[in-house]
């Protein structure tokens, strides 16, 4: 893929899960040859899905297209020297074990950075390195109580259950983080010569990019305040942009509506029965799709409340091109959101599927290293290089 923007990149993953892998992936459609090297035992994404669809499951496959796979026991001497020749022959090195375990491993950044001065290495971890926090596991369930998202949702929807957030935020937010961060370090290297270490603590990357958070420092706390999607009765909820003043005042003067609030009544009644009024209205509407018009017309952001599933497989989806079906590994295909980057003089794609464990073993140490097939096979009868069977 010689017109992709990273085609001339060349990175070593020892990830897992999801902070890591999804970095990676993004670097892998952009173009760069990404290289996986994955445990004996296997990334853990390849179990945490229903039984029925372990070993290749789909959120293992979400997170790690386009790379290849070699699979290493770092746990032996040669595994760990074979880790350092690659690192030798790659741009950027990706890990996300907590602080400690690469260098306990033979690959952390003293190692990395000898063996290849001009490597960039880029670890996500969850509370950061020389924190007295460094030794706590930090998944995306403990990161969001941790970093107050748990509390801070539960408070704003006014109680109720306690819940936790219902994706891998902390996740994805931190990888979203490290990939930004990994292209400014290899944009110094690229001027400098020098590569540099990158630390992405997964408490700081939330923290940074939780949009409430000027809310949350006033003296006291405010809760912004945003109107619940309307029950528009047949034609569904539909959601409104804008604070509820804004939206009642923007629909009422649209649709000439009468307002149902007493002067004198205070603030909640009026925010009450303003609401209901529009949900009466709304729910007058011949269609969802004729309300939506309606308010398009008025130059008011709204949208329907759908299923993920519309959102995935809907006309809209349809056209944004938003699903791609990928070789499943299993003899058939499985559709994957594609992502979001749409270059004018470039193409965005995975260029593989989701690889096996162990499944570019002899390819990458012929092609990237220059070995035989016999000095190959030599590490896999002694154990340091492993595969699927």
């Amino acid at each position: 893929m010689p017109d992709a923007p990273c085609a001339d990149l060349r990175v070593l993953d020892f990830s897992q899960v999801l902070a890591g892998p999804y970095t990676a992936r993004i670097l892998a459609e952009l173009g760069a040859d990404v290289i996986k090297v994955e445990a004996p035992g296997g990334d853990l994404t390849r179990v945490i899905a229903p039984k029925r669809d372990r070993g290749q499951s789909g959120l293992y496959t979400w997170a790690n297209l386009g790379k290849r796979n070699v699979c290493i026991d770092l746990a032996k001497p040669a595994g760990r020297a074979l880790a350092l020749d690659l690192v030798r022959k790659c741009d950027v090195v990706l890990e996300n074990f907590r602080p400690g375990v690469a260098d306990r491993l033979g690959i952390g950044w003293e190692a990395v950075h000898a063996a290849n001065p001009r490597a960039v290495m880029v670890s996500v971890n969850g509370y950061g390195s020389a924190s007295s926090w460094a030794e706590k596991g930090a998944f995306a369930p403990s990161m969001h109580a941790a970093t107050g998202l748990i509390e801070y949702q539960h408070r704003k929807g006014g109680g109720g259950p306690m819940r936790n957030v219902a994706d891998a935020r902390a996740d994805l937010t931190s990888a979203l983080h490290a990939t930004i961060g990994l292209l400014a370090a290899v944009r110094a290297a690229e001027r400098s010569g020098v590569g540099q270490r990158v630390e992405i603590a997964m408490y700081d990357a939330v923290l940074a990019t939780y949009p409430e958070t000027p809310f949350e420092l006033l003296d006291p706390p405010e809760i912004r305040e945003e109107p619940p999607p309307f029950d528009a009765g047949p034609n569904g909820f539909v959601a409104v942009a804008g604070p509820p003043q804004h939206v009642w005042a923007a629909i009422a003067k649209a649709f000439d509506l009468a307002d149902p609030a007493p002067a004198r009544a205070d603030v909640p009644t009026k925010a009450r029965l303003r609401h209901e009024a529009l949900e009466r209205w709304m729910a007058a509407q011949p269609s969802r799709d004729a309300l939506v018009a309606a308010l398009a017309g008025a130059r008011i952001a709204c949208a329907p409340v759908v299923t993920l599933r519309e959102a995935l497989t809907g006309d809209f989806a349809r056209e944004r091109a938003l699903l791609v079906a990928t070789d499943d590994r299993r003899g058939g295909t499985r559709p994957v959101t594609r992502l979001p980057y749409r270059f004018s003089a470039a193409e965005v794609r995975a260029r593989r599927p989701a690889p096996l464990r162990g499944e570019h073993n002899a390819e990458v140490l012929r092609e990237v290293l220059g070995w035989d097939d016999a000095r190959i096979a030599a590490l896999a009868r002694a154990g340091v290089l492993l595969a699927e069977p």
